[in-house]
């Protein structure tokens, strides 16, 4: 199975024991929910014994202390859970799993869709998700986002050097290249896929 046909499983039903899985999402980076908090956690996964772990790397203060640095991953049908070293087990969703990009050149965001089948790129400090379509072989880039809402104006490129050239007061900084999402937004981006 190619990486793209992974991805297109992964956005079917995750299913975090799978060995392709685990391995793919070895050194990842993962955003995801504990309970039913609405605040937002990031991390990092990696694996022990072909177990999938996550390193807690950032969230607001009451979260990061309820979470602890480390917890462990696991799967019960559709339901996750994150696992503290002490026991204390909690529901968790996944929201997505991505490659960090920092500052990207246009040739970056090309070598993510041509190795990973990876076509959506979300920079998250300021809610700018750009993405590639293969079917038309067009670029979009929607701004103003929050939490890949999509609440901005679309404007669409022939290429990715064009978009990074005529958006690059806002191409810097630390962005997601997506390959898995939690699901998809009622809107334009629907479309898309």
């Amino acid at each position: 199975m190619d990486n793209m046909e992974n991805i297109e499983e992964n956005y079917k039903k995750l299913d975090i024991n799978r060995e392709e899985t685990i391995r793919q999402f070895d050194g990842m980076y993962v955003d995801f929910y504990l309970e039913d908090d609405m605040f937002e956690v990031e991390g990092q996964f990696f694996t022990i014994d072909g177990q999938l772990y996550i390193e807690v790397h950032d969230a607001v203060m009451h979260i990061l202390e309820m979470a602890g640095k480390e917890l462990k991953v696991g799967q019960i049908g559709d339901v996750f859970t994150a696992t503290r070293p002490d026991g204390k087990r909690f529901y968790m969703e996944i929201n997505r799993v991505y490659y960090l990009m920092e500052n990207p050149k246009p040739d970056e965001f090309k070598e993510k869709y041509d190795k990973y089948g990876i076509s959506e790129f979300f920079l998250k400090l300021t809610d700018v998700m750009v993405r590639y379509r293969p079917e038309e072989k067009t670029w979009q880039i929607t701004k103003n986002k929050i939490n890949m809402y999509y609440v901005g104006d679309t404007v669409e490129y022939d290429s990715i050097e064009e978009l990074c050239s005529e958006n690059a007061d806002i191409m810097e900084g630390t962005w997601q290249a997506v390959i898995y999402e939690a699901y998809e937004e009622e809107s334009d981006f629907t479309e898309w896929r």
